[in-house]
């Protein structure tokens, strides 16, 4: 004669279960074979050790995987950076303007991904901060102003790692300031 589970013990075994998969989902993101369109892992596993203060609250295989979704997406955010990379540059009809368009992203993300990975308590950059420097460079695009934008961004980004402008000013209104004759406001 076979026994049931006690409720409590089914509940606390599907708890554990569950927390488990959890836990591997991400090890396993963070172990996948790196992206080739990608810094190197041991570049953000570099950027990982020199912080102290995220290590101690953080795993290297969850940073690692918040890396991962900031290049390649993620439900919750599908474009990632190598996608909107690619929409920038394919607009792009001079080959020397890509190289250095492309040159000058791939800094920005590095830069943005190794700060914005980090636990939310840690970091300077956020979420916010990544959708408008996105929806900024698309727009650079079709007001055929690319590098003046992504040299801005870059500074921006630059001043916000060595904490000399906050967080709060960076806004979309910053790069392309809305006209008070919109029709939309």
């Amino acid at each position: 004669m076979q026994k049931c589970l006690h409720p409590f013990r089914l509940l606390a075994l599907l708890a554990l279960v569950a927390s488990l998969f959890a836990c591997t989902s991400t090890h396993r993101a963070a172990q996948d074979p790196w992206p080739e369109r990608m810094p190197s892992r041991a570049y953000f596993v570099k950027v990982y050790e020199a912080d102290k203060i995220n290590k101690q609250i953080q795993t290297q295989d969850e940073y690692l995987t918040w890396i991962l979704r900031f290049y390649k997406g993620w439900e919750l955010y599908r474009r990632g950076w190598i996608k909107m990379t690619d929409e920038l540059v394919a607009q792009v009809n001079d080959p020397q303007q890509v190289e250095e368009i492309r040159y000058k992203i791939d800094r920005i993300g590095r830069l943005v991904s190794g700060e914005w990975a980090k636990k939310s308590n840690t970091r300077t950059i956020y979420l916010r901060h990544v959708s408008i420097w996105g929806n900024a460079l698309l727009e650079s695009l079709d007001r055929d102003e690319a590098l003046p934008l992504i040299n801005r961004v870059n500074n921006d980004v630059d001043d916000l790692l060595a904490h000399k402008i906050s967080p709060d000013v960076i806004t979309a209104n910053r790069y392309f300031p809305v006209s008070e004759d919109d029709p939309f406001l």
